[in-house]
């Protein structure tokens, strides 16, 4: 196997097909019983939930963290020009470095709430990202920033340390086309987010009167539930795959999906998504994916 997913064209489409079957008939279902599903399932006690809330967004970060990782080494031992070496190497550094700091941000400030609702007697899942206010002392979060920095530069340092040359221009090759994909994925969900202007389960009122379908676009007011960034984050753990060698690939593919579709479910059991802000955004993330997959066997030699 010498491509990410060694798939035939009519296996392709076939999977295409199946893919887009399933999330009509999910969307579908949604479009009706959005609001009876969540209610069914929201449990704002689930600890799994809150494990899965603080700390599921990580491929997001890490992928961008682990771009800056191999940009570093590039640099540093692999075919580039001196010139071009300092900046890169600077670059890659920055990269990993801010990365590292944002994901630590993000489970912090979730671990935060769940703290402050068992201090508070609140039910432990709720947390409102997008208005969320107070955290720990900074000089904290600067420690925990660079414990984790330098583990995970230890850990992927340790990973690329024998590499050759043609091996660290490949990876650099896969690097640029992961961030590519990360950063467009994040970015177009971040704009229908916006778009939608969507109320999440647990900003509902009593009466659900600002409850709308998924196909209602409300326009910017500070609600973003469709579609979901956990959902979209967990399913970017597919393009780890790209980094592994082919005896490997396929579980790291087939992880990454089963993470995207328990990190999905998580999110309707805490009340912060309903079924079809998960759906559509595991399936708008897989077909990005998908896409820039396709681009990488077409541009990289041996992807």
């Amino acid at each position: 196997m010498t491509g990410g997913i060694d798939l035939s064209e009519e296996n392709q489409k076939k999977l295409f097909g199946i893919s887009a079957i399933i999330c009509i008939i999910l969307l579908t279902i949604a479009y009706f019983g959005d609001l009876a599903i969540s209610n069914t399932l929201i449990n704002y006690h689930s600890w799994v939930g809150t494990f899965c809330q603080t700390f599921g967004e990580f491929p997001v970060y890490l992928i961008f963290a682990l771009c800056g990782q191999i940009t570093m080494t590039y640099a540093w031992k692999g075919d580039c020009e001196k010139l071009l070496a300092g900046p890169l190497f600077v670059g890659g550094l920055a990269l990993s470095l801010w990365q590292s700091k944002q994901y630590v941000n993000e489970f912090l400030g979730y671990l935060y709430s769940a703290q402050t609702n068992l201090k508070n007697g609140t039910a432990i899942a709720i947390a409102n990202s997008d208005s969320a206010k107070g955290g720990y002392a900074g000089s904290m979060i600067i420690m925990v920033w660079l414990l984790f920095f330098v583990i995970f530069t230890l850990l992927v340092q340790w990973w690329l340390k024998n590499k050759t040359t043609k091996q660290l221009t490949r990876y650099m090759k896969i690097a640029i086309l992961a961030s590519l994909t990360v950063w467009f994925a994040l970015e177009v969900n971040l704009t229908l987010k916006d778009l939608w202007g969507r109320y999440r389960p647990y900003e509902l009122t009593s009466g659900n009167h600002e409850f709308t379908n998924w196909l209602t676009i409300n326009g910017v007011n500070g609600h973003k539930s469709f579609p979901s960034g956990h959902a979209m984050a967990a399913t970017l753990c597919i393009v780890f795959s790209w980094f592994v060698s082919n005896n490997k690939r396929k579980s790291f593919f087939i992880g990454g999906i089963v993470y995207g579709v328990v990190i999905a479910i998580s999110r309707v059991i805490v009340g912060a998504h309903f079924v079809s802000d998960v759906t559509f955004s595991f399936f708008l993330t897989a077909l990005i994916i998908f896409i820039m997959n396709g681009l990488g066997k077409k541009l990289i030699e041996d992807f």
